[in-house]
């Protein structure tokens, strides 16, 4: 549940992608500002001293058994969307916890709970691949789909347009609310995860035996492909696109975190592989005398991230084992490596910044300032582990999901 990738945030897409470019640019319907009442950040929530209930500025407990799975947050962080195993998703606010909408209908654990791009709709989606599209302004559901069992869901970053992957391998495309559907070719495995290109009109699919497909959204048709020679041998774990609307960062259960190109499908850098034990005794050497753990056969990388600070060329990557590290994406070197008491579940560039958030296995939100590899902060409240991590757009709130039932917002304004 852990491989969900949330979209960069592209402010300008608006301006990027062009209508006769895109299958489906419709008439944008209007945004809904509402719920813009009152601030709701008058708590210290910075204060490391509080009881053992943790720093949270909110603590949702709607959620009312098994693991909060995903969550996301509006632009502005004063509503959250979450699900999780107990077949729910609620929109609730984060100064009070109060739930806005019930998300009824469900029959699996839901595995994708997010806004569209104008915070009209939130769409909600289950591992048994039923989907519901509801409407903010009015709380009614608008669309629904079941598209079979269900890997992976993301919206157009720009337009109202839903993709998702599936169990057998296709890709399906909605336009929303009006239903128009198309499906993009499977290639007999699963279609693990999936990363949108910031030109709006490509993604990037993983799949469960290693292949990486750029596929263009207008045509279905595959641009080009990442060799599994020497690329990855098993499943993918994590993928993200660069600004540069080229670079792919990727990552795999076989240990390889590989820098290819979409427009060619070349591997420019194998970053590191982690199952290669030569390989990690050399980095030990010559980049960090800890590095030189006999895991290697037991670790791999959960999650990745480009920095997008264009100041700030770099790479993260997470690994089950807790080992944070930032990459020298124009050297292909490693610059930090960090330690962290846990395993990490997902990483989060706070904007354009070099703060890099790390969700981890032990229930603990971190901030790291990745020029030089020190933790700055740390909130706490979970006591199991951190499933999915949101920053709002605004960088002022963190939503985090997690195996004990809650969801939690923490105040990062400071940070």
């Amino acid at each position: 549940m852990t491989q969900k990738d949330t979209p960069p945030s592209s402010p300008d897409m608006n301006n990027q992608v062009e209508e006769e470019d895109m299958l489906y640019i419709g008439d944008v319907d209007e945004v809904i500002d509402a719920f813009d009442s009152g601030d709701a950040g008058d708590e210290d929530a910075m204060n490391e001293d509080l009881p053992e209930g943790g720093n949270a500025i909110c603590v949702f407990s709607g959620h009312k058994r098994g693991s909060v799975f995903c969550g996301s947050l509006t632009k502005n962080g004063k509503l959250a969307a979450t699900g999780g195993e107990e077949d729910k998703a609620y929109i609730w606010d984060t100064s009070s916890g109060e739930i806005i909408l019930d998300c009824i209908g469900h029959k699996d654990s839901i595995i994708f709970s997010e806004f569209n791009y104008d915070e009209s709709y939130l769409a909600t989606g289950d591992m048994s691949g039923m989907i519901q599209v509801w409407r903010v302004a009015d709380k009614a559901r608008i669309w629904e789909y079941n598209m079979g069992d269900a890997t992976w869901m993301k919206w157009h970053m720009a337009a109202n347009i839903l993709l998702a992957g599936s169990v057998d391998g296709e890709i399906y495309m909605w336009k929303i609310p009006d239903g128009d559907c198309k499906v993009f070719q499977g290639y007999g495995c699963r279609a693990e995860t999936g990363a949108i290109f910031s030109d709006g009109k490509r993604i990037v699919v993983g799949y469960g035996n290693g292949m990486i497909k750029i596929i263009d959204l207008k045509t279905g048709s595959v641009l080009s492909s990442v060799s599994s020679a020497p690329g990855h041998s098993s499943t993918i774990t994590t993928l993200d696109c660069h600004s540069d609307n080229n670079l792919i960062l990727s990552a795999a259960v076989d240990g390889k975190t590989i820098i290819s190109t979409s427009n060619t499908g070349k591997i420019v850098s194998i970053l590191q592989n982690l199952n290669n034990r030569e390989q990690n005794d050399t980095m030990s050497t010559d980049q960090d005398p800890e590095n030189g753990e006999g895991n290697a056969d037991s670790n791999w990388v959960e999650t990745a991230a480009f920095c997008k600070d264009p100041g700030f060329p770099v790479a993260a990557t997470g690994t089950v084992n807790g080992e944070i590290f930032i990459w020298d994406i124009s050297k292909k070197v490693l610059r930090q490596k960090i330690e962290q008491e846990s395993g990490v579940s997902k990483l989060v560039w706070k904007g354009n910044t070099s703060l890099l958030f790390s969700a981890g296995l032990d229930g603990i939100l971190r901030c790291f300032d990745a020029k030089t590899g020190q933790c700055t902060q740390t909130f706490t409240g979970h006591t199991a582990d951190i499933l999915d991590l949101y920053i709002s757009e605004n960088g002022e709130r963190a939503l985090t999901t997690s195996d004990d039932t809650t969801a939690r917002v923490f105040d990062i304004s400071l940070a």
